[in-house]
């Protein structure tokens, strides 16, 4: 089980002393305040705004342990001026939001300065410590989680065990409209909303993912003219067999490395990866929408050679054009 060290939180004036135990046997150090929630989430409406120190426990089911993602605790927390907690270790995942209030979080050997609308998901399996600002502690939410196989899938979408959001980007009402989900389902506590919780946090991960894909440094912001002048001779030639990285790279004027890599910065993939889409979702539409055959879907989509079209079309759809055409094509309207 996590060790708690340093210092936490002054609790709200009534708490009383069950829950003051009860806090203290908690893992990870939080003290909680009785909440009952009495509403729900859903229906495209915005979910209720917890305030002051609340902290909600929940018991997932043996089904949901099993089979989804499940909260573990989640709630909100106005630090105190002299907040400081420190954790070896705990196995799960959080995410956390500051609303307001400055303070700072330190994951392995990277600390980062957290203010208003920023953002943290995070691998708790590896020691991390958070500080308030003593002149202006940080409120913030958070939600404490784990799921089927997520130890697993955390590797195959993240490339670091750690993700910062910070404020302002594109994502972030979003992933913090879908934290308030979570924690008004909490609130309410239901076992028959499990499956819904657990989509929930589903989408949380993917919004942070979304967000992660594109560097911290250029989230929101335009490309450099002559960087997107290369990728629209992708777009504009991707018919061409002769059209490639390096072509896009010389009408960018930048090296064929340099211009990679700020492709891959403000686009978030690769401009080989941006090509092949490109072209498989023409060579798609062709199957589906012309007759031509398959060597010449694959010639009008840009493809050098009926080999190369087959190999990079198996690898990405997991069937052949044949295949693929048989199954989604729509035969004509009489």
């Amino acid at each position: 089980m996590a060790g708690v060290r340093g210092k936490r939180g002054a609790a709200s004036q009534g708490d009383d002393e069950s829950s003051e135990n009860a806090a203290r046997r908690h893992p990870l150090g939080r003290r909680s305040e009785s909440v009952r929630g009495t509403t729900g989430a859903g229906s495209g409406r915005q979910a209720v705004i917890p305030s002051g120190n609340v902290q909600y426990i929940a018991s997932p089911s043996g089904f949901a342990r099993s089979r989804l993602y499940f909260a573990l605790i989640g709630g909100v927390e106005q630090t105190a001026p002299t907040f400081a907690l420190e954790r070896d270790r705990y196995h799960a995942f959080e995410m956390i939001y500051i609303t307001k209030g400055r303070g700072s979080f330190r994951y392995g050997e990277t600390e980062y300065e957290l203010g208003p609308g920023d953002g943290v998901v995070y691998d708790m399996r590896l020691p991390h410590a958070f500080r308030a600002d003593p002149s202006d502690p940080y409120e913030m939410r958070y939600v404490v989680f784990q799921g089927t196989d997520l130890d697993k899938q955390w590797g195959a979408w993240f490339e670091a065990p750690c993700v910062a959001l910070p404020a302002g980007g594109e994502k972030e009402p979003r992933y913090a409209a879908l934290l308030l989900l979570v924690l008004e389902e909490m609130a309410r506590g239901a076992l028959e909303r499990e499956p819904y919780v657990s989509g929930l946090l589903y989408e949380l991960l993917m919004e942070a993912l979304s967000a992660d894909r594109t560097a911290p440094a250029e989230r929101g912001a335009a490309a450099p003219p002559a960087l997107d002048s290369g990728r629209r001779y992708l777009e504009e030639r991707y018919a061409e067999a002769d059209a490639d990285i390096h072509g896009a790279a010389r009408v960018a004027g930048l090296s064929y490395y340099h211009f990679i890599r700020q492709f891959k910065r403000y686009y978030g993939s690769s401009p080989k990866e941006f090509l092949t889409k490109i072209r498989l979702g023409h060579a798609k539409r062709a199957l589906l929408h012309t007759d031509l055959s398959v060597a010449e879907a694959a010639e009008a989509a840009g493809f050098g050679s009926y080999n190369a079209f087959l190999h990079t079309f198996l690898q990405h759809e997991g069937c052949s054009p044949t295949f693929y055409r048989k199954a989604w094509r729509r035969p004509p309207a009489e």
